[in-house]
């Protein structure tokens, strides 16, 4: 027993001390207590239990009697005092001891800093763990054989389910069923490789997610790791930046055609007008205006073409929404029928935005149309403006939308709706839902170009049965609206002057070059703009003006403005095209100071428009 009592002196772990029952102070300690308390072996025996012990006197009395009366204390956690003053916690046990006749109590303690320190360390290591893992932003799903042990946050709020309710369950209780046949091979082979399927969420609907899991051994236990992704956003991203660029390509090619049409048309309507200036019968007469009139007709649709595309020149104003929806409201009375309710709520201190009146017209007028079509049996429709702010987040989910202040224009009806397949389409040129003889199918993918043009965006929801709301997000300027200016009306006299006329379409250069000389003028013509060169060089100082086309081959019709204007810089130019992505229109705006004239044209217009531009002053 001698050789046991001297080895818990000097290497036990746990602090000993033997206190002596009448006096209560210390007789002995080991290693272990001087270590804890900080106290020399030679100072022991000066110590009382009272320098120890950091509870209250009164407490440390109760305890000391009931010890006395019962011959033992219970083994728990109390406060001691070292001799720094410091004090900390230990799990102590106290029993007597008789020795002869004399009562010792034996004080055998441990200090818990360390284990609490680990606990502690444990638990800060546990809660990051948490945070990190419930700050993901994938489902996190720890499985055992397919049955779910653990989760995080996020799973739980993708499966719209509590998580404690999580904990037990199969993992395939939440594969949608058009899913599992495809799941369960994968779940089976442990496979690590990334895949996706329909999520089952506790309420019954589904969502996509990408799964890519992964085995653990833990402790002999084969655990899977699974993180799961909602890809719900992303999918929805793609699909419209897939529907983005499809309708950009189309535009290109619809700009394309429309430029070409326009040199056509611009030559069928002036031929048109010249066979008109002579004699003709009725019948004649009647063909000619016939043929005016499908050209028209014409020459509006490569308009709209040309609008889908954002290729349409256009005069942008600073405006407010209010009034020229109050400028509409009767016409768009008229037009909607009586048996369908009319109601406009104005926003309050809306903002202004800066577009072409006329198209932003156009936008409305072609939304309340196809409003009134979806309203066969009558209804209500409702066109609201309101300021808005469009976040980070709207953008997120809506490509080519630019966080900022915005300007909205919402049209309501109360029609029939439309599914999920029909919106996909509605802004496609010539993609329509009525029947062949009531629509071109262009009115909408009018409005979409229109909008862009504007810098904005438009946006359907509809449900079937329950209406469509078209909301138009046009950017907000801080400018206060523009005046508009009056009209100035110039005759289309003749002249005298020098032109030199340089247009690629060969139909288009001699069109222009007969009409201009029918009024007078001296005109030199060349479909090449090298050529158009020599020709202002060797006539020096004669050319008045310049008329060219702006888009041709070699050099742009700006180019050679630039070139010839360097020989003399007063030199006046009128540009003609019926394109608009080139060097004088950016995004569909003129330069200021440019004089253009857009295709088509009538021989009326082309010579208004020269007389005006050799009258200007300077």
């Amino acid at each position: 027993m001698r050789v046991v009592g001297q080895a818990v002196m000097l290497l036990g772990t746990d602090a000993v001390v033997l206190v002596d029952g009448a006096t209560l102070g210390l007789v002995t300690a080991n290693h272990a207590f001087c270590r804890c308390f900080g106290y020399e072996e030679r100072e022991v025996r000066t110590l009382s239990i009272h320098d120890l012990v950091a509870t209250e006197r009164s407490e440390f009395e109760k305890n000391l009697a009931k010890l006395r009366a019962t011959g033992h204390m219970e083994t728990r956690v109390r406060s001691y005092r070292r001799k720094d003053g410091s004090v900390f916690q230990m799990e102590s046990s106290v029993g007597p001891a008789l020795v002869g006749d004399r009562t010792f109590y034996c004080v055998v303690a441990r200090d818990l800093s360390e284990r609490r320190a680990h606990e502690k360390a444990r638990e800060e290591a546990e809660a990051r763990l948490h945070t990190f893992t419930d700050a993901a932003f994938e489902g996190l799903v720890l499985t055992d054989q397919g049955r779910i042990v653990d989760a995080n946050a996020r799973i739980a709020e993708l499966l719209r389910l509590p998580l404690p309710e999580l904990i037990g369950r199969q993992v395939l209780d939440f594969v949608a069923p058009e899913s599992r046949a495809g799941v369960e091979p994968r779940l089976a082979s442990g496979s690590p490789q990334t895949y996706g399927h329909l999520c089952l969420r506790s309420d019954g609907s589904k969502v996509p997610v990408e799964v890519q899991a992964k085995t653990l051994e833990v402790a002999g236990r084969t655990l899977r790791v699974t993180a799961i992704r909602d890809v719900s956003e992303r999918r929805s991203l793609e699909e419209q930046l897939r529907l983005a660029q499809k309708m950009e390509s189309v535009g290109r090619l619809a700009g394309g055609v429309a430029h070409d049409f326009n040199n056509l048309l611009t030559v069928i309507l002036s031929s048109v007008n010249f066979l008109s200036l002579g004699r003709r019968t009725l019948e004649e007469a009647d063909d000619l205006q016939q043929i005016t009139a499908a050209a028209e007709r014409a020459a509006e649709l490569t308009g709209q073409l040309l609008a889908f595309a954002r290729r349409q020149i256009v005069e942008p104003k600073v405006i407010d929404l209010n009034e020229l929806v109050q400028g509409v409201d009767r016409m768009l009375r008229r037009m909607i029928g009586e048996d369908i309710a009319l109601s406009t709520i104005p926003g309050a201190g809306l903002g202004r935005v800066r577009a072409d009146p006329g198209q932003v017209e156009q936008v409305l007028m072609n939304l309340a149309v196809n409003a009134r079509d979806a309203m066969q049996n009558g209804g209500k429709l409702t066109i609201e403006t309101a300021n808005v702010e469009l976040g980070e987040d709207y953008a997120r989910t809506h490509p080519e939308v630019f966080p900022g202040p915005y300007v909205m224009l919402s049209v309501t009806d109360s029609g029939v709706g439309m599914d999920a397949a029909t919106q996909a389409h509605i802004f496609e040129p010539f993609f329509t839902t009525k029947p062949a003889t009531k629509g071109t199918g262009l009115g909408l993918a009018t409005c979409y170009g229109i909008v862009k043009q504007c810098g904005g965006s438009i946006w359907v929801y509809s449900e079937p049965g329950r209406g469509t709301t078209f909301k138009v997000y046009l950017p907000r300027v801080s400018a206060t609206p523009e005046t508009e200016r009056p009209v100035v009306a110039v005759a289309a006299g003749t002249g005298h002057e020098t032109l030199l006329v340089v247009e690629d379409d060969q139909m288009v250069r001699a069109l222009a070059a007969r009409i201009l000389r029918m009024k007078g003028y001296v005109v030199h013509e060349t479909g090449d703009p090298r050529a158009a060169v020599a020709i202002f060089e060797e006539l020096g100082t004669a050319v008045a003006l310049l008329v060219t086309d702006v888009v041709m081959h070699g050099m742009s019709g700006r180019e050679l403005a630039d070139t010839l204007r360097k020989r003399r810089p007063a030199l006046r130019v009128l540009y003609t095209s019926g394109y608009t992505e080139n060097t004088i229109v950016h995004h569909g705006v003129v330069e200021s100071g440019v004089n253009f004239l857009a295709k088509p044209y009538v021989p009326e217009e082309l010579a208004r428009r020269v007389r005006e531009v050799l009258d200007q002053a300077g």
